[in-house]
Formats: C-alpha cells, sequence, structure tokens
C-alpha cells in the first residue's frame, strides 16, 4: 500500500464539502483575536486630544485593557470550554465580541469605555481558546500543522483588515473606529451552520498522531510549557509595541495622516499571513529551536531599525521583518503546544496560553512609558525592543548547541558502555 497516497487521501476527504465551510469559519473566527485591541489604535492621538485631562498611559488602556481581561480571566474560561463544550461558546464569544467591541462608538466617557474594553477583552479570550482548542480536536498530523499556518496566517490578516479599516474609519471620527468589530456578526451564522462539538474520538481521525500517543504516555512535559508561554510573552511583548507607540513616533516624525498610520501598522500582519503559511514547509528542514532563534532574529532586526535609523523606507524595512519574524513563532508555538498537550485538556492549556499571550500585549504598554520618559523618544522603546528579542534570540540558540552536546554526549558514552 502507497502510505503517502493514503494519507494524501484522507487529508482530502477530512478538508471537502462542509468540512471546508467549517475550516473557512474557524479561520474567520481566528481572525477576531488579533484586531481586539490595536483595531482603534490609529484613533489614539484623536482620543487622546478629545479627553485631553486624562494623561496618555491612562488613554493606552483602550488598547491593553482587553489583554489584562483575558489575563485575569483566560484560564478560567478554558476549564469553562473544557466542560460546557467549545462550540457553544465560540457563538457567545463572537456576540459579545461584537457588543463590547463597538461600545466605544456610543459610550460618553472615557470610564465607560475602559469598562466596555474590559468585557471585549473576555470575549476575545473565549474566541481565542475556542478556535486554537478546535484545531486541535478537528485535525491531527500533518494537517493540523498546516490548518495551524492558517490559522495565523488569519490573525495577521485580521491585523491588517482593522488596522487599516481602523485608520480609515478614524478620519471620519474617533468613535467610528470602534464599529469595525461589529464584523463579527458576520460569521455566527456560520460557525452555527457549520460547527458541531467535537467528539473524543474525533481526535484521532484523518492521520494518526503517533508523536502525541507517545507525548501523553510519558506526561506532560511542565519544562516544555514553560519555554511555550514564556516565549508567547516575548512576542506580544514586541509586537504590541507597534500599534501602541508607532503612532506616536509617526506623528513626532511629522505623519499625522490615520490612514498612513493604519497601512502602516497593517505591513507585519500582512507579511506575517504569509510567512506563518511557510511555516508548516520549514518543519521539513529545520527543527523546531531553529525556527524559533530565527523569529526572534528578525523582530530584534526590526525594532533595531526601527528604532535607529530614520526615514520612511527603513520604517517600512524594519515592519516586515517584524511581521516575517511574528509569522514563523506563533505558528510553531502553537503546533508545539498541540503536540504535548492532552486532548482532554486543550481548552485549559490553550487558555493559560492565552494568557500570556495577552499579558505580553498588556504589559508592553507599561514597560514602554517608563522607557520614554526617561529617554525622552519613542526610538528608545524600540530599539531596546531589538535587544530584548535579541537575548531571546540567544536563549535558543543555547537549546540548539545544548542538545547537540547532548547527543554527542549520549554517543561517546554508549560507544564507551
Amino acid at each position: 500500500m502507497n502510505t503517502t497516497k493514503t494519507l494524501k487521501d484522507k487529508i482530502t476527504y477530512y478538508t471537502t464539502g462542509r468540512d471546508k465551510l467549517k475550516l473557512t469559519f474557524l479561520i474567520l473566527s481566528s481572525m477576531m483575536t488579533m484586531m481586539g485591541g490595536a483595531a482603534v489604535a490609529p484613533s489614539l492621538p484623536g482620543i487622546s486630544a478629545y479627553f485631553s485631562g486624562y494623561p496618555e498611559s491612562v488613554i493606552a488602556l483602550i488598547i491593553t485593557l482587553p489583554s489584562l481581561a483575558i489575563v485575569l480571566s483566560g484560564w478560567f474560561i478554558g476549564m469553562i470550554c473544557d466542560r460546557v463544550g467549545k462550540v457553544r461558546h465560540l457563538r457567545i464569544s463572537l456576540a459579545l465580541f461584537a457588543l463590547f467591541g463597538s461600545s466605544g462608538a456610543y459610550l460618553s466617557s472615557l470610564e465607560m469605555i475602559l469598562v466596555g474594553r474590559a468585557l471585549l477583552g473576555i470575549a476575545i479570550a473565549g474566541i481565542m481558546t475556542t478556535t486554537i482548542a478546535l484545531v486541535s480536536d478537528y485535525y491531527s498530523g500533518p494537517e493540523r500543522i498546516r490548518v495551524i499556518g492558517y490559522q495565523s496566517a488569519a490573525m495577521g490578516i485580521g491585523a491588517i483588515v482593522l488596522e487599516t479599516s481602523g485608520g480609515l474609519l478614524a478620519s471620519f471620527g474617533w468613535r467610528e473606529t470602534f464599529l469595525i468589530y461589529l464584523i463579527a456578526l458576520l460569521f455566527i451564522p456560520g460557525v452555527l451552520l457549520t460547527m458541531k462539538e467535537p467528539k473524543r474520538e474525533d481526535n484521532t481521525s484523518g492521520s494518526q498522531d503517533f508523536n502525541k500517543s507517545k507525548v501523553e504516555k510519558k506526561g506532560l512535559s511542565f519544562t516544555q510549557l514553560a519555554i511555550i508561554y514564556i516565549s508567547v510573552f516575548g512576542v506580544m511583548l514586541m509586537f504590541y509595541t507597534l500599534p501602541t507607540k508607532l503612532p506616536y513616533l509617526l506623528q513626532a516624525a511629522g505623519i499625522s495622516s490615520t490612514v498612513v498610520s493604519g497601512a502602516l501598522l497593517g505591513i507585519p500582519g500582512f507579511i506575517s499571513a504569509f510567512s506563518a503559511l511557510s511555516c508548516s514547509r520549514l518543519y521539513y528542514y529545520l527543527k523546531r529551536n531553529s525556527i524559533m532563534a530565527t523569529g526572534f532574529l528578525l523582530i530584534a532586526l526590526g525594532f533595531l531599525i526601527i528604532g535607529t535609523v530614520s526615514g520612511l523606507i527603513f520604517l517600512i524595512v524594519g515592519l516586515v521583518l517584524v511581521g516575517t519574524g511574528q509569522g514563523l513563532l506563533l505558528p510553531t508555538l502553537v503546533g508545539w503546544l498541540s503536540e504535548i498537550a492532552p486532548a482532554k485538556r486543550y481548552g485549559t492549556l490553550y487558555g493559560i496560553y492565552s494568557v500570556f499571550f495577552y499579558l505580553g500585549q498588556f504589559v508592553s504598554g507599561f514597560v514602554s512609558q517608563p522607557i520614554i520618559d526617561i529617554s525622552g523618544t519613542y526610538q528608545m522603546v524600540f530599539t531596546l525592543g531589538g535587544l530584548y528579542s535579541i537575548m531571546m534570540t540567544a536563549v535558543f540558540v543555547f537549546l540548539i548547541f545544548g542538545k547537540k552536546v547532548h547527543a554527542k554526549n549520549k554517543q561517546e558514552s554508549d560507544k564507551i558502555t
């Protein structure tokens, strides 16, 4: 029997007809997770002007507060998903995303807007946890890695759609920017019609995931979990500096157009989409730690260019490098977690993943502001971000050589015995 042909036939079978529609709406729902806080970033200067009595750090909460809500609720939402069902939770989360995301368009006080942003974060936590867990439930083996690439690409495209659309809507007024969140309402009927709660046996449909079986027998590796969670925290700590500080950096450079700001902010998401799609192919040529080191190195180069070199062309180059690095890192981390996570704990472990994912976003605003206050420039934020990413690169380079040394020592030991 031709094993390759059999595997291909199974993959084709599980991605035709109704399943293709299911995959489409799963991917579209995933887009919402990266669009959450950053959509209104181009309108931050306008919001600052309208609420002039509030400091910039408070205005920045409009971007970062959803992340804090996710940090506080993500793990709990993951546990709920494991118990009451992921598909039902996804439908409810999409509706809440539209309701609370658009609340800034009609709420009058900054305090109430911030409450709406916090509730938006709870909805985003539900969307992110359920979509990632459903990918792991519905797919296995090579198909799962490919779908994770699609999902990560969709998240990048989601960032483009909301940030560029947000910039366009901000040209009419800062309140209009919040209306972009209503797009989630379009996806609810599709989720309702195409998705069913996966059964436990579905996890073994398609190609058999032998590596997964071995991992579950050996037990959960807390060391690997720690590396995954710390890494995703570092990625988002870097990436979320862009929507919170780049508009101000552009304003200082004389670029005040919200449309231009939104277009520039969309570049990393656009590039990360293509980078994520190529990630599954890289698995055939590079080890996981090599991909991680490469991703962090690209982000480091991008941030250092943004922070040290002036000029629009160099800024675009830096944003392209950051997007490429992010596109490599996020699907690699999700794929890694799907390999070591037991199926019965998908919701909980992906809920914790969402906690660290958005904790990086939330912390980025607070880390950036003291740097700006001390240095007096926004460039220093990106320069130090580049240095931090170099440190993360060094960690994975160390892991690469550490494994090689360990393997070599083991070979020598086997020869002696």
